[in-house]
């Protein structure tokens, strides 16, 4: 059991209003607010509940919809702040999103704060999130970001047709001095339920460029995709990428942006999963164990959130990996597991395996000194 004891990262979507209309949303966010969103009283109250955890708290990832369309946003952030609790931000760009709100941030002492960029280009960018400018105003947030202080991670989910962009993805990050990119790999929730998803080939080869991307300096992490972990594994064993199929191409072409790779790999060798280190609390207060996975567990203003995360039936086999067919049976599931909320959405089993993993049965190394579940 690898966070057996608390989650690492507790994300709250304080809303799901926001005034994009990007095609993958999985709250299928509007611009009004929905109903039952939780109080100012009922959110300082959770959060007070959250600060008398042991330490290391977790993170709060305080999310949406947009996070900027709730009034009290501000008093949200800095009741965290005032009661210790380490902050991260996940806002929409929007006309919301201002130099001054991001000083603001910064002299709270917030930890990071995440925009998001799903292609290389405006046009694509621009089309994906179903507003014009999208694109540019994302850049200069980077750059009002970096300006006053605020530690930066960009957020990309990998979308059908899309991940040739990636290569140049990865080196405009590199040129906006970026440090930490997340890459999101598809679930089809929400409005993402009505696109197609990569073949596990293609995922595979993903994967790989990933890795590469890792070896130039840029923290990577994946998002539904915790085989990245096992590529990881695979690629430090000595074992090569695919010769073909996608992946040469990509990898040809990130070279040629940032000439060959010089630093170890920073994908870490172990991490989270939905329910095994995250936990999710909805814009209505319904705990979930991840943002893509609609199972209620427990509401937050009826129920300790820690006791949920330590005792609901569910969250422990995820931590006890006891999965159903090949991601049970996968030799790498104690650093893997699969994407808990894909096989939901996809088979709707949360234990069961998930249909997008590049490897499918195959037997996958064991890293050296890996934690096995408990």
């Amino acid at each position: 059991m690898i966070h057996g004891r608390q989650p690492r990262l507790v994300f709250w979507e304080t809303t799901q209003s926001c005034p994009l209309r990007c095609r993958h949303c999985r709250a299928s966010a509007e611009p009004a607010p929905r109903p039952g969103e939780l109080s100012t009283a009922e959110g300082f109250a959770w959060m007070e509940s959250l600060a008398r955890w042991e330490s290391p708290r977790p993170i709060l990832v305080l999310t949406g919809g947009d996070l900027l369309a709730r009034p009290d946003h501000l008093d949200l952030v800095a009741r965290a702040r005032a009661l210790g609790l380490p902050v991260a931000v996940a806002p929409s760009v929007s006309d919301r999103l201002t130099p001054a709100l991001m000083r603001r941030w910064a002299d709270l002492g917030i930890s990071a704060v995440s925009f998001s960029l799903d292609g290389a280009t405006a046009a694509s960018h621009d089309a994906h999130r179903g507003v014009p400018g999208s694109f540019r105003a994302t850049e200069r947030a980077i750059d009002a970001a970096q300006t006053v202080g605020l530690r930066v991670q960009v957020n990309t989910t990998v979308l059908p047709g899309r991940q040739e962009e990636l290569p140049a993805l990865g080196a405009l990050l590199k040129l906006y001095r970026v440090p930490v990119w997340e890459v999101f790999f598809l679930v089809r929730t929400g409005r993402a339920a009505a696109l197609g998803e990569l073949a596990p080939g293609a995922i595979g080869a993903v994967a790989h460029l990933l890795y590469d991307v890792s070896r130039y300096g840029l923290t990577v992490r994946a998002v539904e995709g915790p085989w990245l972990r096992r590529v990881r594994a695979e690629r430090e064993a000595g074992i090569a990428p695919p010769s073909a199929g996608a992946y040469p191409t990509m990898a040809s072409r990130l070279r040629r942006r940032l000439g060959p790779p010089v630093a170890p790999s920073s994908i870490a060798p172990v991490g989270t999963l939905d329910g095994d280190g995250v936990v999710f609390v909805a814009h209505d207060g319904t705990i979930t164990p991840g943002g893509l996975m609609d199972l209620p567990l427990g509401h937050v203003v009826t129920d300790d959130l820690r006791r949920v995360y330590q005792e609901h039936p569910l969250l422990q086999a995820i931590r006890a990996r006891r999965f159903a067919g090949p991601c049970g049976r996968c030799p790498a599931r104690s650093y893997c597991g699969g994407s808990r909320a894909r096989a939901l959405a996809e088979t709707g089993d949360p234990l069961g395996s998930d249909p997008a993993c590049p490897f499918g049965a195959e037997a996958g190394p064991e890293p050296v000194g890996e934690v096995a579940p408990g």
